[in-house]
């Protein structure tokens, strides 16, 4: 009965964001159930239970956690679970729920790329320190040169012998062109252009330990926590992004 009711919230968030696409309607309900009901589930977990109802593979032991069922009910319209099993089947409103095609999405590689960066990063640096001719007087300053730290709202070079943190209070990385170009900590308001033609994101987010959004310019990790920021919905944009924005970016130069 539990799976019952997992099917009917993928159905009415189907409706709510005109998509029938099991990755995307698992995201929405993952940020609904968040937000508006403080129960923290991810987008995958929820994409696994839908895909095994639908292929039949579910058992007595794959039944829905009873913390997770509330929220679903209330999502539904019903006060709790009991609620819903008085209810009709008319008023369940379950009619045949059409399968997609699963979605199978690619592992997550960008933090071991990263790494990679980082590590071969650091490894030509020891190797130019190892091999360095000794009337070049400059090499030290080329190789304490070659990092970066967060400042607020963007990278900014910094000296590798500053120590582990900088003045800011955030750890002192390895330069990474693509990351100390691409990523900023942005403002934004409703205007602003959150998808291109097609859809698809141009602002991440992260929601940080004071439940803050923060809004960024591009993926990859938090600067600070090091978590993986997540891809802008229309829920976010709707629920959590003002109407007007006067402030000015505050970028450090």
């Amino acid at each position: 009965m539990s799976l019952e009711i997992l099917n009917l919230a993928f159905k009415k968030a189907e409706k709510e964001i005109g998509s029938n696409k099991k990755t995307h309607l698992a995201q929405h309900l993952s940020d609904v159930l968040q937000d508006d009901y403080n129960y923290t589930i991810s987008e995958r977990t929820l994409r696994d239970y839908y895909t095994k109802i639908h292929k039949g593979e579910v058992g007595p032991q794959d039944d829905l956690k009873p913390k997770l069922i509330e929220p679903l009910c209330q999502y539904l319209g019903f006060t709790n679970y009991a609620e819903f099993l008085k209810s009709s089947e008319e008023e369940r409103s379950i009619d045949a729920v059409v399968v997609h095609t699963p979605i199978k999405k690619k592992p997550n590689k960008k933090w071991l790329v990263a790494l990679l960066i980082i590590l071969g990063i650091g490894l030509a640096i020891i190797f130019l320190m190892l091999d360095r001719k000794p009337e070049i007087k400059d090499s030290e300053t080329i190789i304490s040169a070659n990092c970066m730290t967060w400042a607020d709202s963007t990278y900014v070079k910094v000296t590798c012998d500053k120590g582990p943190y900088s003045k800011y209070g955030t750890e002192v990385i390895p330069y990474v062109e693509s990351e100390f170009k691409n990523l900023k900590k942005i403002q934004v308001y409703l205007a602003y252009d959150f998808f291109n033609e097609k859809g698809e994101p141009l602002v991440w987010y992260f929601r940080n330990e004071d439940k803050v959004y923060e809004f960024f310019s591009a993926p990859g990790l938090h600067p600070v926590s090091g978590k993986t920021l997540k891809a802008v919905t229309p829920y976010i944009v709707q629920k959590h992004v003002p109407l007007h924005n006067d402030q000015l970016d505050s970028f450090v130069e």
